[in-house]
């Protein structure tokens, strides 16, 4: 399995814009650390994941959407899924993996289009939003933020925070 290194920690940062017609929301804080593999190689795809969205408010909230704000050059995003925290075992972090390293009942055909989670009050999620992504070449810069889609209440928010991804080639074809 491809080594998933483990470092720095996650970093929580307001986002949203008048502009996207979402209100600014402040409800989310990520869990986990900042997560890499530096064994990729060209041609392969590898599911990575995103942190565990945490609410740190007194009222419900459903994710709606999720993407990296910051896609490197060589790196190709090609969809989005989610996958139950039970379905991966318990896994804190999965990392950035390759999909035959996913238990056989979460692989692509059943973590499927990106779908709602819900986050109750005060708590974690109990899904990981996932991204399949294929490596084209040498990737030199990291898979960064992500902007988080939620609805809370009637209220439909917008908001950024920090997560880095970093994807390097194996020694070997570096």
């Amino acid at each position: 399995m491809a080594a998933v290194v483990l470092v720095g920690v996650l970093t929580a940062a307001a986002g949203g814009d008048g502009r996207s017609g979402y209100a600014q929301g402040r409800a989310l804080a990520g869990t986990g650390n900042e997560i890499g593999n530096e064994h990729v190689r060209v041609g392969a795809a590898y599911w990575v994941t995103m942190p565990l969205q945490s609410n740190v408010t007194g009222e419900p909230l459903t994710v709606l959407r999720t993407r990296w704000v910051h896609v490197p050059h060589n790196v190709k995003v090609i969809r989005y899924g989610v996958v139950t925290v039970k379905e991966t075992g318990g896994a804190v972090a999965l990392g950035a993996v390759e999909p035959k390293y996913l238990p056989r009942e979460v692989g692509p055909a059943h973590v499927g289009a990106e779908r709602p989670v819900g986050v109750p009050a005060h708590s974690d999620a109990k899904a990981y939003v996932l991204s399949l992504v294929k490596v084209t070449g040498p990737v030199h810069d990291n898979l960064s933020g992500y902007r988080v889609r939620y609805r809370q209440g009637a209220v439909e928010y917008r908001q950024d925070l920090d997560w880095d991804v970093a994807l390097r080639l194996h020694p070997e074809d570096g």
